[in-house]
């Protein structure tokens, strides 16, 4: 890794730290979560979600049991798999994005990020959905998609949208239809 490629990383990992602090309405709290869709200096994107232990605790024991991991690791894999089934982004009305190499950071609030292939470097309209946290009663999941050249918006995924928000592209930013 070269130097510049190491700093950006390190100035996207800050920036997205101080995103997340500044967006996560209450710390350690299981009802509010974060997730971000970034597009990285090489034009890949990646997904991050943060949430609280807590939370990704009570999804997986209320959608595998409590018993159904003994290790970190086998945790983690639940995690990533509920993840998966609840986590859909489709651009354009026709293409379904993949995500892959996904992992999670354990800690009082943990995270699991994902590569995300298949988003076309032009896009009109976004169908975005996650709904890892449903089980949580009365959850909040903010919505942040970080795009070149674009403005920062805000989006609020919950139970009164079905965790569920259709997006638009127009002079460069994404408004809700």
């Amino acid at each position: 890794m070269n130097k510049k490629t190491f700093t950006t990383h390190v100035f996207v990992i800050i920036m997205l730290s101080m995103l997340f602090f500044s967006f996560n309405k209450i710390d350690h709290d299981p009802l509010y979560s974060t997730t971000i869709l970034i597009e990285q200096e090489d034009g890949s994107w990646v997904l991050q979600i943060y949430s609280a232990l807590t939370a990704f605790e009570h999804e997986v024991h209320t959608n595998y049991g409590k018993d159904s991991y003994k290790t970190p690791e086998e945790f983690n894999t639940l995690v990533i798999q509920h993840v998966l089934k609840n986590l859909s982004i489709t651009i354009n009305s026709k293409n379904t994005v993949s995500f892959k190499n996904g992992y999670v950071k354990l800690g009082h609030e943990a995270s699991a990020v994902f590569e995300v292939v298949g988003i076309p470097k032009k896009a009109t309209k976004v169908q975005f959905t996650n709904s890892s946290f449903k089980d949580v009663y009365n959850n909040q999941n903010t919505l942040m998609i970080l795009k070149k050249g674009f403005k920062k918006q805000i989006f609020l995924l919950n139970d009164s949208n079905q965790h569920s928000v259709e997006l638009k592209v127009s002079n460069n930013q994404f408004a809700q239809k």
